[in-house]
């Protein structure tokens, strides 16, 4: 782990304890290093707004300012499992219980269940523990020697999280933040995401009649406008100049397959279960397409080539599901 992840992995857990000294029957679930910062996900009684986040930053400078240690401890899995059910922290349970049986905490290792939780690993019966003042979370580290290493952060916004990236368990409140070694370094990240806000996609597209968004649709499905369509139409243009240049021939394919070309291609076996799935009344099984590459194979395959035909490339502007 590099220093600023280190930096940033202590200040999940400074965060944490400010948020278990204002709401003290708050469970916890992880909270790791992400590219930018980190999160916590955290049950608790109450819905947050953004204001609560102002006054968690405020808990997390009083806990700085009192220089707590970062302690780690070692100890037996099952004195662990009584730790934290005496704390009523069912979530660190199910993790050291997950540990306990099967080594690991990752979902898609125990259930073959794709999990976008941090995993945690053990080789032995014995696992580690951090306290930060009166929080005590299972981690491996590392961390900070104590509170005042952790300079300058920053929490930046709310949103909800399935335990374990599973839609079957709680929603629990995923709460963002980052840190940094230096205030400049950290007013530098937060311009750049002010910067970011105002040419957000979502917030131009309405404001320029570019693409809508409609609930009656579904999510993360524009609604081209003519305007938008325009665009749309141009850069396609440009990318078709781009396309000829290294010598790709224009074709089309449908959005549905059999599953046959699937299996033939060596998809079918990875990615089934994401595959939108059709049946039709004579129980032919076809899936929406999730890439093109299958289809172009079967323009390819339709005669004979000579080694001097090649290379052959096929593109074409479609949607993929």
């Amino acid at each position: 782990m590099s220093n600023i992840e280190t930096l940033r992995h202590s200040a999940a857990h400074l965060m944490a304890a400010a948020i278990q000294s204002i709401y003290p029957n708050a469970k916890f679930g992880v909270g790791p290093t992400i590219e930018e910062g980190f999160y916590y996900d955290i049950e608790l009684d109450e819905q947050l707004s953004p204001e609560d986040l102002k006054k968690i930053e405020k808990e997390m400078i009083a806990l700085q300012k009192q220089n707590l240690e970062f302690v780690k401890k070692q100890m037996d899995i099952d004195d662990a499992i009584k730790l934290f059910k005496d704390a009523k922290q069912d979530y660190k349970v199910e993790l050291l219980e997950d540990i306990k049986k099967h080594g690991t905490t990752s979902a898609s290792e125990i259930y073959g269940d794709e999990d976008k939780s941090s995993k945690f690993k053990v080789q032995s019966s014995k696992i580690t523990i951090y306290k930060t003042g009166t929080f005590i979370d299972l981690c491996r580290g590392p961390h900070v020697k104590a509170t005042k290493d952790i300079k300058t952060f920053k929490l930046l916004k709310l949103a909800g999280a399935y335990w374990r990236g599973d839609e079957k368990n709680k929603m629990l409140t995923r709460i963002y933040g980052t840190a940094f070694e230096d205030k400049k370094s950290l007013a530098d990240y937060l311009h750049m995401l002010e910067e970011a806000e105002k040419r957000d996609h979502k917030k131009l597209g309405p404001q320029l009649d570019l693409f809508i968004f409609s609930d009656m649709v579904g999510s993360g499905m524009p609604l081209w406008t003519p305007r938008g369509t325009i665009i749309r139409e141009v850069l396609d243009d440009f990318i078709w100049e781009l396309r000829k240049a290294k010598g790709y021939e224009k074709v089309e394919i449908p959005h549905l397959a059999k599953k046959d070309l699937y299996e033939a291609s060596g998809h079918w076996d990875k990615f089934k279960d994401e595959l939108f799935h059709i049946t039709t009344r004579e129980g032919h099984h076809f899936v929406i397409k999730p890439m093109n590459c299958p289809h172009h194979t079967q323009i390819y395959a339709r005669k004979p080539h000579s080694y001097k035909e090649l290379p052959q490339r096929y593109a074409n502007t479609t949607m993929v599901y």
